[in-house]
């Protein structure tokens, strides 16, 4: 081969790099721009007819169900596999994701069942009133998902990886996994749906925590997705992920809406998703097995899906300075909160305390006063009591 060939076939693979590293570079330059130009031109004038404003926190319920037929939008009033209840604030661009065990003993129809039956009795409207009723939070949204449209949304982001955690060996008649403990996977809508599904091995062994350890990989996976979302692939292919899910799903969330969250959860970070498992345990009744929820241990997570619109706010100032609970009165009214009453207290503190069980409510007039620490008060989640200590005169 001469230099000349040499050259020009330098120059040809040059100009393809460069060719593609520009559709690259552009295509991520349209999604952002596709996604910036939306969240700049909306306004709460764009959902008008919808529950909510744009930017206000809201409560989704994901319904995870055995295969139905969704393409056609038919409801096929399985049960519920997997049962998510999602706190997401807009304005903080974080979550809260509360997991519920299928197996949680809930009264439905005045009978006592598992509570995945509740779909199979009466679809997602049966399942959003027994959430709703059993869990005292309101619902605003839902999203409902088979294992089909799950395969395709982890597709349409084209797959995620993930290091296995432990060997997954189970063979049933609709159902073979088979993954190796350490070994790092690409995996497909195909090969996610295993290792989301899979609970123990054909041998016995699994999650020392049967159906718990099953729900902790299930939240894992789920911000694995969201940091695939942040690179330059999962970027490009955020329109196409929308379209499946639109397509795949059954919501009623309205699509600008759907639209914005899904630009705003690029620029989350992992640490910006908190999750939990609903607190209870394990036990047999008549034969049967449930997850008994505990209502005492549940009233901290449970804060963060209370709304806020009747919160009371009681302002006590320990200290010599007059007027003292009056100035952080108005500023907590820049929050939207108006039942606000103040007094004195008559102990001394050096700082101040925000009591409530409202632990989401209590940390953020924390981090909006910068003051003060929140301590955990039992029972008493619609009040939040603050007693302004040393550390509040400025």
């Amino acid at each position: 081969m001469n230099k000349r060939t040499k050259r020009a076939r330098k120059k040809s693979v040059k100009k393809f790099f460069l060719m593609l590293l520009i559709f690259f570079i552009s295509s991520i330059g349209l999604a952002f721009g596709y996604g910036f130009y939306q969240l700049n031109k909306m306004s709460n004038d764009d959902f008008k007819g919808t529950k909510l404003s744009y930017n206000e926190p809201v409560n989704i319920l994901v319904l995870g169900v055995d295969a139905g037929d969704y393409k056609n939008k038919k409801s096929s009033h399985t049960r519920s596999d997997t049962i998510m209840l999602v706190n997401y604030n807009p304005n903080e661009n974080k979550a809260f994701i509360l997991s519920i065990p299928r197996d949680t003993r809930v009264k439905i129809n005045g009978d006592y069942c598992k509570i995945n039956s509740a779909h199979s009795i009466g679809g997602t409207e049966l399942t959003i009133k027994t959430v709703e009723n059993f869990l005292n939070v309101h619902i605003d949204y839902y999203v409902e998902i088979d294992y089909e449209g799950f395969r395709r949304a982890i597709d349409a982001i084209g797959g995620v990886d993930v290091v296995i955690p432990r060997d997954m060996h189970y063979k049933s008649y609709d159902l073979d996994i088979n993954f190796k403990k350490g070994e790092k996977v690409h995996l497909n809508g195909e090969l996610a749906e295993k290792f989301i599904r899979w609970r123990k091995n054909n041998d016995g062994t699994g999650y020392a925590t049967g159906d718990l350890g099953r729900i902790s990989t299930q939240q894992e996976f789920l911000k694995l997705i969201l940091m695939k979302l942040k690179t330059p692939e999962g970027i490009i292919r955020i329109p196409n992920l929308l379209n499946t899910v639109v397509r795949w799903t059954k919501t009623n969330i309205p699509p600008k809406l759907m639209v914005y969250y899904a630009y705003k959860a690029i620029g989350m970070h992992a640490d910006s998703i908190e999750s939990e498992t609903l607190k209870g345990e394990p036990k047999y009744i008549s034969g049967i097995s449930y997850y008994i929820y505990d209502e005492d241990k549940n009233k901290e997570v449970l804060s963060y899906f209370k709304k806020d619109n009747d919160l009371k706010i009681i302002i006590l100032n320990s200290t010599n300075v007059n007027g003292l609970a009056k100035k952080y009165k108005e500023r907590l009214s820049q929050l939207g909160y108006k039942n606000i009453k103040t007094g004195n207290y008559s102990v001394a503190y050096e700082k101040t305390e925000i009591q409530t069980s409202n632990v989401e409510i209590a940390h953020k007039i924390k981090e909006f006063l910068k003051i003060g620490e929140v301590n955990y008060l039992k029972d008493n989640e619609n009040e939040i009591i603050i007693i302004l200590g040393t550390d509040a005169i400025k």
